[in-house]
């Protein structure tokens, strides 16, 4: 198969990696959602452990390539697009069952997919991507280096480095090293228990602020209709965190406090 550059495509060759992601993603007996199988190589070898696979894929070569591997009866091949409607409905049919999600993101859409696969149910019992380095490191960084993106994340999944990737491990090999990635949604009682009731108002919230990330926190979240800077500066004290903090200042637990002693 000859990579498409329209759609971000670079084929994984490297054994290696190939055995990490199975183990890391640990499908036996599982049902499994994937996205982009590109040539087929790792559903191949996951159609060997999982229950089912329903393997999406916006290419029509890719699904056809996958297709002349003749993986089983068990082995669902789909042409769409996941961040359209007929992705949702894919994934709604895993309402009733346990999944885990698996996939080589394509790197313009990466910050899109992991959006859709975390932030609306069903969301699957783990996720195993392969995402740029730059995002991974996004997704995990911490306080002083955080993101909207990594709150996002951080939010709604306990995230785990499995191994790093560089250019050669594809074909052809793209111009950034690349990272896998594990995933572990939060179920609801570990959500409360970490003081989420609701992380998508926690986001609303926090993206108030990181449209204006160089800006102190008492100033962007301060125009808020029922806060004031005040209230703000007086947040940022109960959490310890000076008057002058910013949000990348702010950890994902940090951010949960704030919103809590603010919103009460």
């Amino acid at each position: 198969m000859r990579a498409k550059k329209f759609f971000g495509q670079h084929f994984l060759r490297d054994k290696q990696v190939i055995e990490a992601i199975i183990e890391a993603a640990d499908v036996s007996g599982m049902s499994v959602l994937e996205i982009g199988p590109g040539e087929g190589v790792v559903t191949e070898a996951r159609a060997r452990q999982a229950k089912r696979v329903v393997a999406v894929d916006i290419d029509e070569e890719a699904i056809a390539s996958t297709r002349h591997r003749n993986l089983g009866s068990h082995v669902e091949l789909i042409c769409e697009d996941v961040l359209h409607p007929a992705g949702d409905d894919i994934r709604r049919r895993f309402v009733n069952t346990g999944f885990v999600l698996v996939g080589n993101l394509p790197y313009n859409i990466t910050s899109d997919l992991l959006r859709w696969m975390l932030c609306e149910p069903p969301r699957p019992l783990r996720a195993v991507v392969m995402i740029q380095a730059e995002v991974g490191e996004r997704i995990m960084a911490r306080a002083g280096d955080m993101s909207l993106l990594g709150l996002m994340v951080q939010l709604y999944a306990k995230v785990v480095m499995i191994t790093r990737v560089p250019p050669g491990a594809f074909s052809p090999p793209p111009q950034v090293d690349s990272v896998v990635v594990r995933l572990d949604p939060y179920r609801d009682e570990e959500m409360r228990a970490r003081g989420v009731s609701d992380a998508e108002k926690v986001l609303r919230f926090a993206r108030v602020a990181f449209n204006g990330k160089r800006k102190q926190l008492a100033s962007t979240l301060g125009t808020l209709p029922t806060l004031s800077p005040e209230h703000i500066k007086a947040a940022l004290a109960t959490i310890k965190h000076l008057p002058t903090a910013r949000p990348q200042e702010l950890s994902t637990k940090d951010w949960i406090a704030f919103y809590n002693v603010l919103h009460p």
